[in-house]
């Protein structure tokens, strides 16, 4: 649990200043391509998007891979090695990728705490789209047929032709305010009640319905639900309420471009807009929230009409190439902003490798006990090489009164800041507490001893501990 409670909080706080990085810059690449075409400027901020989701996953998985890779090679023998694991852990060396990240630490409550919080919002924003979707759903389960007049049953039809489509229902609905798009494999199209009672004009219908009919040829219905879910692990963010906005923004323009491109003229189509805006929005209450992609969902309407008249100029342009430098630039950046990061330190493991080594005790210039620490997933393991006697002093110290050595396995080792509470041996486990001093310096203490009265490995209580030392492995 602690594992996916540290994968959660990495993924939050690098998210937090990669999305910044990354949808700064795309805002910034807008300005460079403000007068491209709207569809290009959509694929952009798609790109943003994806960006900002994959950049921190991708941080925190290879920070996972690293961190397994490098889990069984640290091995620390004195202040020089230290010196030099931190150094080639933590320094920003471009020689290897996991150097570049940074640790930061964090008490397992606060840890925990930020994790069950981001989880919780997780759950919540997930409910709330389930919520949405819902309400999409009502409404077009809501919607109607009903009696096409004349206008609207020739401007849907002659729509239909300029696409190339097969005939999308019409459906009366009370609960939009323009025409709007619902579905993806079976799309509806849900019509105002008002169209079905006012006089509109057939080629203000035709201007509508084609924009209508954009969304369905790009498939936006169910591309917008993409978006939704995909964002959902970053949507705490605030810049991910601008890019997604840009997103919606940016996808009304391209459905402006090809619908304005399919009619005789633009400026036409522009008109058309401007008059659907004064008779459908003016005045009109606000729609529930919903998923339909309707005509007027977006707050752009002057931008709308001002790419649909530069639309032969935009089309002048080296619209492709300006799309092409903006999407490499911010693959370039994504790519070396995952590459410093920051990881939530593990407190086994950070505190693991301040022990890993070989440590030895010695009586009158001779080794009686040799501890060997190696960590393993941020685990502490390893023996204990130890005479199979001692003798207590009249100081209290313990010390070997015979020359049989004998090896046991570390059982559990339990970290706990610069102590180790160590259980060694098998059934007949002898509890040690292990203080570190120094780098190279630590005192043990035999605090448990084994149930078995006779074993040999059992212990005076000891009232002095032996002082180890951290050697280099192999002496």
């Amino acid at each position: 649990m602690d594992a996916i409670n540290r994968i959660l909080v990495g993924y939050l706080l690098n998210s937090l200043w990669q999305v910044t990085v990354i949808a700064g810059l795309v805002l910034l690449c807008s300005l460079f391509l403000r007068r491209l075409p709207g569809r290009h400027r959509h694929a952009v901020w798609v790109l943003c998007l994806v960006a900002c989701v994959l950049v921190p996953a991708v941080t925190v998985a290879v920070q996972l891979r690293s961190g397994a890779k490098q889990g069984n090679e640290i091995r620390v023998a004195d202040d020089e090695r230290s010196r030099a694991l931190d150094h080639r852990r933590g320094g920003w060396s471009f020689l290897s990728f996991a150097s570049h990240s940074r640790p930061v630490q964090f008490a397992p409550g606060l840890l925990n705490g930020l994790a069950f919080a981001y989880l919780g919002f997780l759950i919540f924003r997930s409910l709330q789209l389930g919520w949405i979707c819902q309400r999409t759903l009502q409404v077009r389960r809501r919607a109607y047929s009903r009696e096409i007049p004349q206008a609207l049953s020739s401007a849907a039809e002659h729509c239909r032709q300029l696409f190339g489509m097969r005939d999308i229902p019409l459906l009366c609905s009370e609960e939009v305010t323009s025409p709007s798009t619902v579905g993806s494999r079976r799309p509806v199209l849900l019509i105002p009640r008002s169209f079905f009672r006012d006089q509109v004009a057939e080629q203000d219908l035709i201007s509508a319905l084609s924009h209508e009919l954009a969304h369905i040829r790009r498939k936006d219905f169910l591309l917008n639900l993409f978006y939704q879910t995909v964002s959902l692990p970053i949507c705490f963010h605030p810049a991910i309420a601008m890019v997604k906005s840009r997103i919606a923004e940016t996808r009304e323009l391209a459905c402006d471009e090809m619908a304005a491109g399919l009619l005789p003229s633009e400026k036409q189509y522009a008109q058309s807009l401007v008059e659907m805006a004064r008779n459908v929005v003016a005045g009109a209450p606000p729609a529930s929230s919903n998923y339909a992609l309707g005509l007027f969902d977006t707050k752009v309407l002057e931008e709308r009409i001002m790419n649909i008249l530069r639309m032969p100029e935009t089309a002048r342009q080296r619209s492709r190439t300006r799309m092409l430098v903006a999407l490499a630039l911010v693959s370039a950046v994504s790519i070396l902003t995952s590459a410093f990061s920051l990881h939530v330190a593990d407190t086994g493991s950070s505190d693991t490798q301040r022990f890993v080594g070989t440590w030895v005790t010695k009586y009158k210039g001779e080794t009686f006990i040799t501890i060997k620490f190696k960590s393993e997933n941020g685990r502490l393991t390893g023996s204990c090489i130890h005479v199979d006697r001692l003798d207590m002093l009249a100081d209290g110290e313990l010390v070997p009164s015979s020359d049989q050595f004998v090896e046991q396995e570390i059982v559990q080792a339990k970290v706990s800041g610069n102590k180790v509470g160590l259980w060694i041996g098998g059934h007949d486990s002898i509890h040690f507490e292990f203080t570190l001093k120094a780098t190279n310096d630590a005192d043990v203490l035999a605090v448990g001893d084994a149930p078995d009265k006779n074993s040999p490995d059992q212990a005076p209580p000891q009232k002095k501990p032996w002082h180890f030392e951290r050697v280099a492995d192999g002496k």
